[in-house]
């Protein structure tokens, strides 16, 4: 039995191109946003394209979700007063390149959200930067993550 021309091409296409172009899509990183609390499903992904999908699971407060590169540690980010007195990080501060972020308007509680971004390879920190009652930053909001 012949095999169609058509057929044979179709046949190459799905088992050996289609493999291809999904390669080349963004990696996708799973965020929870919680109560004081940041978690990533892999602190590490590729250079290129990454697709952060975060879900704030608190009940009463909004979440913000910073990303920024720097090679400072996690938890001493530069500090400025946010003029109602609350620490927050400052986002041109000394060491840290604000890379972009999905502002607290856009995740209230139960909300999911999506922010892709093409990053480099190098060592970035996530955080919550909001300062509602108490700063989320300096009570844990914060993950590395490293790009390779």
């Amino acid at each position: 039995m012949k095999i169609p021309k058509s057929f044979q091409i179709f046949l190459v296409l799905v088992l050996f191109v289609m493999p291809l172009l999904t390669a080349c899509g963004p990696t996708t990183i799973n965020g929870t946003l919680a109560t004081y609390s940041l978690t990533l499903s892999s602190n590490t992904a590729s250079a290129g394209k990454v697709t952060f999908h975060v879900t704030n699971t608190a009940t009463d407060q909004n979440h913000e979700f910073v990303i920024f590169k720097t090679d400072l540690p996690e938890d001493q980010l530069p500090m400025k007063d946010d003029g109602s007195g609350n620490m927050i990080i400052d986002e041109e501060g000394p060491g840290v390149q604000h890379i972009d972020e999905i502002p607290d308007s856009d995740l209230p509680p139960g909300a999911t959200k999506d922010l892709t971004v093409d990053l480099k390879p190098g060592r970035y920190v996530i955080v919550c930067n909001l300062a509602i009652n108490t700063t989320h930053y300096t009570h844990g909001m914060h993950a590395v993550f490293t790009v390779k």
